[in-house]
């Protein structure tokens, strides 16, 4: 096998968005140079779609007070703040207090997926990011209701997924949230502006905010940034929700399994493995969730981290693709278990695999960047955040649209904390508590950081019927960590069919953070403390009275965040006990604020074939 490094030099983000960040006091960090190992070379290819692909920014602004063209050079100028969401246009469509805007990153046919979009019928138009699955068949609905009703055709310009949802908005009103099966924000307006609605997906995949003040104004923006310093008010747009101003926040996703608890105690002997009809029926839930992500025509990869989840994903696209054909990717330092995971399943299935090993210094020199695109100051997040940042960079140099494992340990309560798990109550109390912070944590990393480097990340595993599945349908004892057996033993024996390695299937969990590596940490931990002072860390909770930081690495990373974000502190989630674990319903023996307690437990048999590593 043959190695190649490759050198690159790095973007500057403040270059092309520097008129906009004097501006608005965003101090944008500016790219660095990165390498990477490229296990096989191949001309790259792009196919075309008719879709055209939305990797993109959304922001509206509807304010009585502000005309026309302050509307459009306001909603153009903090468009340009999502130009790394989409940089190569930026649309826009105005009317009577109100402007939408749109900023596109085009693949292949541009014109099908430019936005906004406007109803030659009524004039309506839609802003979106993501992807509707659904979208024919939503069309095949709204061609059979406008010909039962003698209305005739509508007029669809464009093959584009988001455009179904103009005649749904026209004839459904509100109800068209409830119809979209996929990852969307989406903001509708009427042309004359006196009708408006905005809705997220079940999961919250694609992040979405909304801002308002007393003068009227209200916002929506895919990030967070585009808020600051315009309005008095902040919230994450919660997840399965749409918002009119009549109505407020409605909740158009509420499935029976998200209640807290299903019973207390199980009416009968539980089976610690999948049944056979549950084995069948989640393989063929998982097969489905994948085919329905790679319904798209432009290139793809795979983010393959070396654990269980992406390696299931890999399996199950081997089933519906020609792997020789996808790229998969993955990050780490020399010899981590992810390296060598990854690698072993590559071969296996045969992707073109691509690597970047990095080093402890070079996750330090990122963190500005890392912080200013997560948009957070919470040190868990931030830590997984750093391998990610590292790993959309690397795709993106080769696709724009990866699928990744994110959200089976959620499902199937995955963490090394379930492990002290004491009962089937616990289980489910805490596998959906973490469920309904995912919009928060892993999707927000898996967003942010793909968008900071123009590629789109697509979750199989959080396909709302699998989640129907994994909460609904499956009893909680199934999870439970007895006997011995290790996390998420149900879906290990469920995909142990000699296809994956035997050493990814019976790997121990490991966070992204640990997984690549298990000293990178506390080589940056002390890092932060090398640039913090023991006169900082002591005024800490003067200068930062809310979420005070409690190490000199949680200080370095809140005055990164008040850089760009001063005074929006208080939207920021910040784990209960500093960490995913810490508000578990029972005492968490394996992580603390700084971060797995034992790394130990981590070191695996791939970590020994040092030769094997370049």
């Amino acid at each position: 096998m043959v190695l190649s490094t490759i050198d690159r030099s790095g973007l500057s983000i403040s270059i092309l968005l520097s008129g906009l960040a004097l501006s608005s006091g965003l101090l944008i960090p500016a790219m660095q140079p990165f390498q990477h190992v490229n296990f096989r070379s191949s001309a790259s290819s792009t196919r075309g779609s008719p879709c055209g692909a939305r990797m993109c920014g959304i922001i509206a602004i509807f304010d009585p007070n502000l005309g026309a063209s302050e509307l459009e050079e306001l909603t153009r100028s903090l468009s340009t703040l999502l130009s790394h969401r989409g940089p190569d246009e930026v649309g826009y469509v105005g009317g009577p207090g109100y402007g939408l805007g749109h900023t596109r990153l085009s693949i292949m046919d541009p014109a099908a997926g430019r936005q906004p979009l406007t109803s030659d019928e009524t004039g309506s138009s839609v802003i979106h990011n993501g992807e509707i699955y659904n979208f024919r068949d939503l069309r095949a609905e709204v061609h059979e209701a406008r010909h039962a009703t003698g209305a005739g055709d509508f007029a669809f310009k464009t093959g584009s997924d988001s455009e179904v949802c103009l005649p749904l908005f026209d004839s459904l009103g509100n109800d068209v949230a409830s119809k979209l099966d996929g990852m969307f924000a989406v903001v509708l307006a009427s042309e004359d502006g006196k009708r408006m609605l905005a809705c997220r997906d079940p999961v919250g995949i694609k992040p979405l905010y909304r801002g308002w003040s007393a003068d009227g104004r209200t916002m929506f923006a895919s990030e967070l940034k585009c808020l600051v310093g315009q309005v008095e008010h902040v919230e994450e747009f919660p997840p399965g929700h749409y918002w009119t101003p009549e109505t407020g926040y409605v909740r158009f996703y509420s499935p029976e399994w998200m209640t807290p608890l299903l019973a207390e105690e199980a009416t009968e002997e539980v089976p610690l493995e999948l049944p056979m009809g549950d084995a069948s029926r989640v393989r063929s839930i998982l097969r489905s969730a994948v085919q329905k992500r790679l319904m798209s025509d432009v290139e793809y990869g795979l983010l393959l981290s070396g654990g269980l989840d992406s390696a299931i994903v890999c399996k199950l696209m081997a089933e519906l693709t020609d792997m020789s054909k996808i790229k998969s990717f993955t990050v780490g330092m020399r010899n981590s278990p992810d390296i060598m995971a990854a690698r072993a399943v590559a071969e296996v299935f045969g992707t073109d695999h691509h690597e970047h090993l990095f080093t402890a210094e070079e996750a330090f020199s990122i963190l500005p960047q890392v912080i200013y695109h997560l948009e957070t100051y919470e040190p868990e997040l931030i830590r997984s955040s750093i391998p990610n940042f590292f790993l959309a960079r690397l795709a993106g140099e080769h696709v724009k649209v990866v699928l990744t494992g994110e959200g089976a340990d959620e499902l199937f309560a995955g963490y090394l904390y379930f492990r002290d798990c004491p009962d089937r109550p616990s289980m489910q109390r805490e596998t959906l508590r973490i469920f309904d912070h995912l919009h928060n944590v892993n999707l927000q990393r898996s967003d942010r950081m793909g968008m900071a480097h123009g590629i789109e990340a697509r979750v199989p595993f959080l396909d709302v019927d699998m989640l129907a599945e994994a909460y609904g349908k499956l009893d909680p004892t199934i999870k439970m960590h007895v006997d011995g057996k290790m996390e998420k033993h149900a879906l290990r024996a469920l995909f142990d069919d000699g296809d994956i390695p035997q050493d990814v299937v019976w790997r121990t969990k490991a966070m992204q953070c640990e997984g690549v590596g298990t000293d990178w940490v506390s080589i940056l931990q002390g890092k932060c403390e090398e640039v913090i002072s023991d006169e900082e860390i002591a005024r800490a909770a003067v200068d930062f009275p809310l979420n005070t930081p409690q190490s000199k690495e949680e200080l370095y990373y809140r005055k990164l965040f008040e850089e760009h974000f001063s005074g929006m502190d208080k939207f920021v989630h910040v784990w209960e006990g500093g960490c995913r674990a810490g508000g578990a319903p029972w005492e968490n023996n394996a992580y603390t604020r700084a971060g797995l307690k034992n790394t130990q437990q981590l070191v695996h048999g791939l970590m020994e074939d040092e030769a094997a590593t370049p």
